[in-house]
């Protein structure tokens, strides 16, 4: 299952419709801070499923400010991260002690703009950085195993970042 992987929009629906036009994919997570622009896309791909989490900056949003679902058979948490102190924390303490809690093996964030993807204590933390900037990531789930990948959208295209 490929899942696309948002956070940090800003106003940049058209790098948010972009992205998903190009890769496809069978669900969407976006992590906060921009959740005006998943109206363009939830306009464009209607059947699209998405989950969504608000940012600090999505003030009167009435989204959670995290979740937990399974996905393919993983339990996935999802925050946008500044309640986590994920700007502070390097070893991302916060974050990955409120996914094990939640029973996940994967955690997403954003808030700090910067991609990352690192695992802590057996869990999978995934930022994809803003797509403002055009960073975002592929989150691919089989038989229970997740891989991430990093990509940017520059020019027209999309560059694989290892």
């Amino acid at each position: 299952m490929k899942l696309c992987v948002f956070s940090d929009s800003h106003g940049a629906a058209d790098k948010l419709v972009s992205a998903v036009a190009r890769e496809r994919p069978a669900l969407l997570f976006f992590l906060g801070d921009g959740e005006r622009d998943l109206a363009a896309v939830r306009e464009r791909f209607p059947s699209l499923a998405y989950y969504a989490v608000r940012g600090n900056c999505d003030l009167r949003s009435d989204l959670s400010a995290e979740l937990t679902c399974m996905v393919g058979g993983v339990a996935v948490f999802a925050a946008h991260g500044h309640r986590y102190n994920v700007k502070f924390e390097p070893g991302l303490e916060s974050l990955t002690e409120a996914a094990r809690e939640a029973g996940a093996k994967v955690a997403l964030f954003g808030h700090t703009h910067e991609p990352c993807c690192v695992r802590h204590g057996g869990i999978l933390c995934l930022n994809p950085g803003s797509i403002r900037n055009g960073d975002y990531a592929v989150l691919t789930i089989e038989g229970g195993n997740c891989t991430a990948t990093r990509k940017r959208l520059r020019d027209g295209e999309t560059i694989l970042l290892h």
